[in-house]
């Protein structure tokens, strides 16, 4: 996915490439019941692993200063092969720093809907999300039926309705 060339590359173009990402990712993975799913995440590491801000080392810079999901170098040495060179763990930082940009981006969007208290709810949610890598948080009960009448401006019967399937 090239959103943006190199003589674009900057801290904004970072960002918006990383919404540009979750705008996708939804668009060919709508929400359900689940906030996570796998055909998603699959989506948004294959549009990571191929986009410009990781493949090129220009640009991992801009990247990493952008980003507030850089891993810690445990993290990296853990994912990566144990004869990596330094360009392949800086790549490897830039991609795991992106993939976490872009899923954060995926929860702000997913939970927008809920304007009301939203950062609140946010941040219990990030509190209480499983350190795992599917992360299948399922949405239940009424925060299910509120979040299908906001997001898809069911009635409450049909918002209940959906939820029962």
């Amino acid at each position: 996915m090239g959103y943006h060339s190199q003589s674009t590359w900057s801290e904004l173009g970072y960002r918006q490439t990383v919404q540009g990402i979750a705008q996708d990712a939804i668009e060919e993975y709508p929400f359900t019941n689940e906030l996570h799913s796998d055909d998603r995440q699959e989506y948004v590491s294959e549009s990571v692993d191929g986009n410009e801000y990781v493949i090129y080392y220009g640009a991992n810079e801009i990247a990493l200063r952008a980003s507030d999901n850089e891993p810690d170098g445990d993290e990296v040495s853990a994912m990566s092969a144990s004869d990596a060179d330094w360009r392949t763990m800086r790549a490897l930082t830039t991609y795991m720093a992106m993939e976490a940009d872009v899923m954060e981006e995926i929860n702000r969007i997913f939970w927008a809907p809920f304007a009301d208290g939203a950062e609140e709810r946010y941040r219990l949610y990030k509190e209480h999300e499983p350190v795992t890598k599917s992360r299948n948080t399922k949405l239940e009960g009424e925060t299910l039926i509120k979040y299908l009448m906001q997001r898809f401006n069911y009635t409450e019967v049909e918002a209940r309705q959906k939820a029962q399937r």
